[in-house]
């Protein structure tokens, strides 16, 4: 706890000098409801992918097999590590960033799970380690523009790998970028910010897809304070918020449930980024009820299915 109250202090710190007045949203097309079902290019790539169960979901790895490739050269943010399918085909981005003073290590358990599910993931390394979440925020999309590159750069390992849609997750500071991202840059389609963090903000104009999960005992960004409030105010967005018990650090690599935690993850992209229904019921359908019963495993869950 006094890592975590250092922590808090530090944060508050960080951002009083910085300002966190809204800024306008870039010119975003009409988007109310994604896709209800996979693009034609989307549904010949999930044909390699088995119907998802709950046994699979919660294994550490899925059904592809996965490489991993060092961004030599990270433009806009400061490293990166790519893990993607070894399958032919193009596949949505997916970029993961972490928290204050955090770097790839945090959540270092998400890339593979996701790439194993169908996803290119770039596990991002900030620009320094204490930068804000609006920093963040451009970082995130920086490294979406890198990834798009990647993929129409003949001889790349992930040459053809990237279809163009994106998403983001993020962890404290990182899933307040994943927010900004959202509601700045048209690219990214779906989000999942963890216990996300970034006073003074305003997301209502977010209608993407968005998976908040946030931490029943945090002290630094406790879900009544942002992600509440977030969630909330977003009236014309398909949304997910789950709490599961842990202080601010239980979406980081070692902490917390990573079988349930992958599982909704997973389903969440797999969902609003193919427009894959199959994985609806780890969400929405009964398939979710032993999660959202167990108050060993969720603390509170609201939502705005069916999806």
């Amino acid at each position: 706890m006094a890592v975590l109250f250092v922590l808090a202090t530090t944060l508050a710190s960080a951002l009083f000098a910085v300002s966190v007045t809204p800024t306008a949203a870039a010119a975003r097309q009409s988007q109310s409801r994604p896709a209800t079902g996979p693009s034609a290019e989307s549904a010949a790539v999930l044909a390699a992918i088995p119907n998802p169960t709950t046994a699979s979901l919660e294994a550490t790895n899925g059904p592809l097999a996965t490489a991993t490739y060092t961004v030599p050269n990270p433009s806009g943010y400061g490293s990166g590590t790519i893990t993607y399918p070894t399958a032919g085909g193009s596949y949505p981005g997916v970029v993961l960033m972490p928290g204050y003073q955090g770097t790839q290590q945090n959540l270092q358990w998400l890339a593979p799970r996701l790439a194993s599910w169908g996803f290119v993931v770039i596990n991002v390394g900030t620009s320094t380690l204490g930068d804000d979440p609006a920093s963040r925020g451009r970082q995130i999309s920086a490294a979406g523009t890198q990834l798009i590159s990647f993929s129409s750069t003949a001889g790349n390992p992930i040459y053809g790998k990237v279809n163009g849609t994106l998403g983001a997750a993020g962890h404290s500071m990182g899933g307040g970028g994943v927010m900004a991202a959202l509601r700045d840059d048209s690219r990214f389609k779906a989000g999942v910010p963890l216990a996300p963090y970034y006073p003074n903000q305003n997301f209502s104009g977010v209608t993407d897809p968005t998976f908040f999960m946030t931490c029943q005992s945090d002290p630094v960004a406790h879900a009544n304070t942002y992600a509440l409030p977030w969630y909330n105010s977003m009236s014309q967005a398909e949304k997910l918020f789950v709490e599961v018990p842990g202080d601010h650090l239980c979406p980081m690599t070692g902490y917390g449930n990573k079988a349930k935690q992958g599982k909704w993850i997973v389903s969440f992209f797999s969902r609003w980024l193919y427009g894959d229904t199959r994985f609806s019921p780890f969400l929405c359908g009964a398939a979710r009820e032993a999660d959202k019963n167990n108050p060993s495993l969720v603390t509170r869950w609201q939502d705005t299915c069916a999806f």
